[in-house]
């Protein structure tokens, strides 16, 4: 295709959605792969990502303020951040449940003497504990990796009365742009694409804050927020992008002899929309506090 004597690329969208569509229905691989992209960054991340948001995670404690004693359980706890911070603030021991295995290990590295740490799926995790058993749960960047209606639903029921929760994570917004240019990557080439993903992330913490009132718990406080950050070049976003666990399966998207020329092409897309200026991608994030009454 040829525009004002440019070539374009030619993109193939319905052949996209229906590779996307045969994909999903040949069975739901995104923990696997998000857990394979977690192991792999799990010795770097809190360089990369705890640090960087640790304000935010901060706020949401001292927002959901657990009290002494709590029994605390920490969701998709990732390093251990959050879950160290909880044994701090009660005098308890917490549990941390993550489904990566790299991830358990740095936070049993990190923060064993203090917590401790189950390597499953939060929904799965839930599901095995009795009700009302729980006084505090937290779920810090991860749920939209999970299914969220149905870990609201158990985070309800494990709670005692007067327990609280408190999750932070990226709205279903967050990096829009870079999602857009993934999404051109494989139009271009929509046979590359080996696995697809089937995220759940939520609109806006209004969407949170209505399932936690459908099951039960009282919101206290809901917040949005965004985020941005700058780099020089569309291939230091990738790595940027890779090292965070923002784009957390996506390096497995496609098989290893497709994966540097969709990676090449992707940067180059990240350059184009970002012409003669630095590449910026922002993270949009939610956070609700609740009550269980």
């Amino acid at each position: 295709m040829t525009l004002n004597g440019i070539d374009r690329p030619h993109r193939h969208w319905l052949s996209l959605a229906w590779r996307v569509a045969v994909l999903l229905r040949q069975g739901d691989r995104t923990l696997k792969l998000v857990s394979a992209s977690y192991d792999r960054i799990a010795a770097g991340y809190d360089d990369v990502w705890t640090q960087h948001m640790r304000d935010l995670s901060m706020t949401m404690l001292d927002r959901l303020a657990p009290p002494a004693r709590a029994v605390c359980i920490d969701l998709t706890c990732g390093t251990g951040f959050i879950a160290a911070e909880l044994a701090r603030r009660t005098g308890t021991r917490p549990v941390g449940v993550d489904a990566s295995a790299g991830m358990i290990g740095v936070a049993r590295r990190n923060h064993g003497g203090n917590c401790d740490f189950v390597q499953a799926d939060a929904l799965d995790f839930l599901r095995r504990l009795p009700p009302q058993s729980a006084d505090v749960v937290t779920c810090g960047w991860g749920l939209g990796y999970t299914h969220p209606a149905p870990v609201v639903r158990q985070i309800a029921r494990v709670l005692r009365s007067g327990g609280r929760v408190g999750i932070i994570d990226n709205t279903l917004f967050s990096l829009a742009g870079v999602l857009w240019a993934s999404l051109k990557t494989f139009a271009e080439r929509p046979g590359a694409l080996k696995h697809a993903m089937n995220l759940r992330f939520l609109p806006g913490a209004w969407m949170l804050a209505v399932l936690c009132r459908i099951h039960g718990l009282g919101v206290r406080w809901q917040a949005d927020g965004a985020r941005t950050y700058h780099v020089p070049d569309g291939r230091s976003a990738i790595e940027r992008l890779t090292a965070t666990g923002a784009a957390a399966g996506f390096e497995f998207a496609c098989d290893t002899e497709d994966r540097q020329a969709v990676f090449d092409r992707f940067a180059e897309l990240l350059d184009e929309r970002f012409i003669n200026r630095e590449v910026s991608f922002t993270h949009r994030w939610l956070v609700v506090i609740g009550a269980k009454p």
